[in-house]
């Protein structure tokens, strides 16, 4: 078998792919995530004789201030669109914070894929290395150093342990998708 010619435009469409596939597998896993913790805090509250009604109706309400408050990658949206003269409809913010994080994901598969193309090492781990080092740097540094979050010692460990999956999830669909996708390219 011939060994393969390192490939910097291979490496961005492997990668700009593989971050595309991997950051919606990364929202998939944090839908399934939330729901199951739903889901847990329920039949807790349940067992201790709480009302059925009353945690439904506490529910709604952890809803409705969770879809009040303003996510970092809305931020970030609504940031590029004041730099860019125009603002976001409020009914848009939601879009535009995905739109942020699928680019963000995108841009991170795209470095990684190019880095994978000339390191190989870069992979190790199957890609999780990659997920942990992202969620590190990103989440647990530059976000809250941009103040785009609160400072991670204001958040509960579940959250941070949930976003350390999420993106180990990530890094692990991206290794995936991408080796699938060096077998074609």
């Amino acid at each position: 078998m011939a060994l393969r010619q390192h490939s910097l435009l291979r490496g961005l469409a492997i990668g700009a792919t593989a971050g595309i596939a991997a950051t919606l597998v990364m929202d998939q896993f944090q839908k399934l995530s939330m729901a199951g913790q739903k889901a847990m805090q329920k039949h807790q509250k349940l067992s201790s004789g709480e009302s059925p009604w009353q945690i439904a109706h506490e529910q709604v309400q952890q809803e409705q201030k969770q879809a009040a408050q303003e996510g970092s990658t809305e931020i970030v949206a609504r940031h590029i669109a004041e730099a860019a003269g125009t603002q976001i409809a409020p009914d848009s913010r939601k879009q535009a914070g995905q739109a942020v994080h699928y680019s963000f994901g995108t841009l991170m598969g795209i470095v990684y894929g190019v880095a994978a193309e000339f390191l190989p090492e870069v992979s190790s781990g199957g890609g999780t290395a990659f997920g942990t080092m992202l969620f590190l740097v990103a989440d647990e540094v530059a976000v809250p150093s941009l103040r785009l979050s609160p400072p991670p010692t204001e958040s509960a460990p579940t959250d941070h342990l949930q976003h350390w999956a999420a993106h180990v999830v990530y890094g692990g669909a991206l290794e995936v998708f991408r080796t699938l996708l060096q077998r074609v390219v």
